[in-house]
């Protein structure tokens, strides 16, 4: 088919339409990059901040952050406050602070991240209202979820 209708035009427009064709051909056939196997995109935080939960996940390369975040949770009188932080892969010389605060700025749970961990606290009654992680140079996998209990 395609050489019917090159020959249809004259030679005036073959040199017009051949490349036409090609880059046509070329552009719809390109793919991106794959999907990442681990689900995270390097140095990107997935955070949920909703008002029964706060979760905040990272797959982190020399990861620098320095973020305060106020929580939309909401804890119900009587309830505790459970947080759970789970880090593995951790190939850092950095100290990762992770720090759970009331709405005084005291501190309910405090973490000092430097190496691979898994923490469960549920002891406060405290309301969270702030999260806050500082790192310069965190490199591993971390998850960091807040519930009302």
């Amino acid at each position: 088919m395609k050489k019917a209708l090159l020959s249809i035009l004259s030679n005036k427009y073959k040199a017009k339409v051949t490349p036409l064709l090609l880059a046509f051909c070329f552009l719809f056939s390109c793919v991106g990059p794959p999907d990442p196997d681990h689900g995270f995109v390097e140095n990107l935080p997935a955070v949920i901040n909703t008002s029964s939960a706060f979760s905040f996940s990272v797959r982190g390369d020399n990861y620098i952050i320095d973020e305060s975040i106020d929580l939309s949770l909401s804890l119900q009188d009587g309830k505790s406050v459970a947080s759970t932080l789970i880090v593995t892969d951790f190939k850092s010389s950095d100290t990762t602070m992770v720090i759970l605060e009331d709405s005084n700025g005291g501190q309910i749970y405090k973490y000092a991240i430097t190496g691979n961990t898994t923490r469960v606290d549920e002891t406060s009654t405290a309301n969270p209202k702030k999260a806050v992680i500082q790192s310069t140079k965190f490199t591993g996998i971390m998850t960091w979820t807040v519930i009302g209990k």
